[in-house]
């Protein structure tokens, strides 16, 4: 049984008990009241009536100075009876149990001696309420005192009407009952229905989430608990998908990693086993000979690049940076001078530019970062070319490497800086290039708490920044630039 069901039934056998329980106590004390008004009404009556017969029969006696003839106290006590007929009152008159005048109902008469409710009794006079053929009759009974304290008077008083009243009253509160908890019944469904409408909601999006749908997200109006709930369920379903879909990337750059490398590896043993075969087996020249040696020696320095690159690239990811205080200048000084080897195989020139006093950062990770960018520089660029690196500060530090090679669309921009990627994988394999570069830049970068942005477009170069965006480094002052 679901919640909204369980919720539904108690609530509504809760509502229907407390419902008939009030409409019978109501019930009940409206009937003790109207019961109390008769048998009072009743009592004064019995108390007139009993006050007129002895006077009667007093006046009777001190007239004719005797007690009352049994033919005179019947007519008396007729004039009564005829009196209050109408009123369904009746009465029965004994001397010593023998039955002087009565004109009770034979159905009520054999009632009379019979056990009854008792509504109340003292020393003269005893008041019952006793059911007879489906008929409810009050009787009241009581001596007249006096001289006549041998007389029993009865008064006897037909209920049909007070009884018949309860009973249209109690038919008509079980009427209403049965109206107010159909109509309760049907908005209290409507009701629990809408109430738990959210939890119907949350169920189905929960579901979905079990599935793998991790992109389900549900909106619940209103500052209630089901509303927080809903906002406690997004941020749960966002943190979920983007837990997955980091996972999946990561899987994704694991399995290209893999697959990258198994390329990267399958190429050079090729080679070398190609050419110790032919050294093995062939018969043919010293100098062919040597030239197969020297493809082996340059395939075995691309593993071993790629082995080092490897390692530096781990080495890295798991090392503790320890920043110091660097003059900007000095570094891009070091570059330079560490790079100009290279660049004067292409009659290439590097141009400095800083205009920082100071920035904070390992200096051997830095200058290996510039070192290595100004190398692709040099590698996209054309011979003779100029290539600049800059130091400066625009909001934050910024170190800069531009240059007018051949650049880069949208998507080699994106996936520039992935492991083993190359833009031009004829160009780097000549070079020796294993495709890690890039990424060893933006591990040293993001250690630094800096940002790599690429910046190209095809044929109009490349522009490359280490933007330190933290609040490692000192606030900047010096704008005076220095170009070497």
């Amino acid at each position: 049984m679901k919640f909204w069901q369980k919720a539904f039934l108690g609530i509504l056998i809760v509502f229907i008990f407390s419902i008939n329980i009030c409409l019978y106590l109501t019930s009940s004390y409206s009937f003790s009241l109207n019961m109390k008004r008769d048998t009072d009404r009743a009592l004064g009556e019995y108390q007139l009536i009993l006050n007129g017969v002895s006077e009667t029969m007093n006046s009777l006696y001190y007239r004719d100075q005797a007690l009352p003839t049994p033919s005179s106290t019947e007519s008396l006590m007729r004039s009564y009876a005829d009196y209050y007929k109408p009123q369904n009152v009746y009465f029965e008159l004994k001397k010593s149990k023998q039955i002087v005048f009565t004109n009770i109902p034979s159905q009520a008469k054999s009632d009379i001696n019979t056990e009854g409710q008792t509504q109340s009794s003292n020393n003269t006079y005893t008041i019952k309420v006793l059911p007879s053929n489906g008929i409810h009759y009050l009787y009241i009974t009581g001596n007249i005192g006096g001289l006549y304290s041998d007389y029993t008077l009865t008064y006897v008083r037909d209920l049909s009407e007070l009884y018949n009243t309860h009973f249209q009253l109690t038919r008509y509160l079980i009427t209403i009952s049965t109206l107010v908890e159909i109509i309760l019944t049907l908005a209290l469904l409507l009701i629990l229905r809408k109430l738990t409408h959210p939890i119907r909601i949350m169920q189905k999006a929960t579901k979905k989430v079990a599935g793998g749908v991790y992109d389900e997200r549900i909106c619940i109006p209103g500052k209630d608990e089901f509303h927080d709930l809903a906002v406690n369920f997004n941020q749960m379903a966002s943190s979920i998908q983007e837990k997955i879909n980091e996972l999946d990337k990561n899987a994704q750059d694991k399995q290209r990693l893999i697959d990258n490398l198994a390329h990267e590896l399958r190429t050079p043993l090729t080679a070398i086993r190609g050419y110790a075969e032919y050294l093995q087996n062939a018969h043919t020249s010293e100098a062919k000979r040597l030239k197969a040696a020297d493809y082996i020696i340059s395939e075995i320095d691309r593993l071993k690049n790629l082995a080092f690159k490897l390692l530096d690239l781990a080495l890295i990811r798991n090392s503790k940076l320890e920043l110091q205080e660097i003059t900007p200048l000095e570094l891009l000084k070091q570059v330079k001078l560490t790079s100009e080897p290279t660049l004067k195989e292409k009659g290439q020139k590097l141009v400095l530019n800083s205009t920082l006093d100071k920035l904070k950062g390992d200096s051997v990770l830095l200058q290996s970062l510039l070192i290595n960018l100004v190398n692709n520089a040099a590698k996209a660029s054309a011979e003779h070319s100029i290539i600049e690196l800059s130091a400066y500060f625009d909001s934050f530090p910024i170190l800069e490497v531009r240059d007018s090679g051949c650049g880069m669309d949208e998507e080699q921009t994106a996936l520039v800086c992935e492991p083993f990627y190359r833009v031009d994988k004829a160009r780097s394999r000549s070079s020796g290039g294993v495709g890690l570069g890039l990424a060893l830049c933006r591990e040293v970068t993001q250690m630094h708490g800096g940002e790599l942005r690429i910046i190209s477009s095809p044929g109009k170069g490349t522009k490359i920044q280490i933007v330190f965006t933290t609040s490692l480094q000192p606030s900047e002052n010096s704008l005076i630039p220095a170009e070497i």
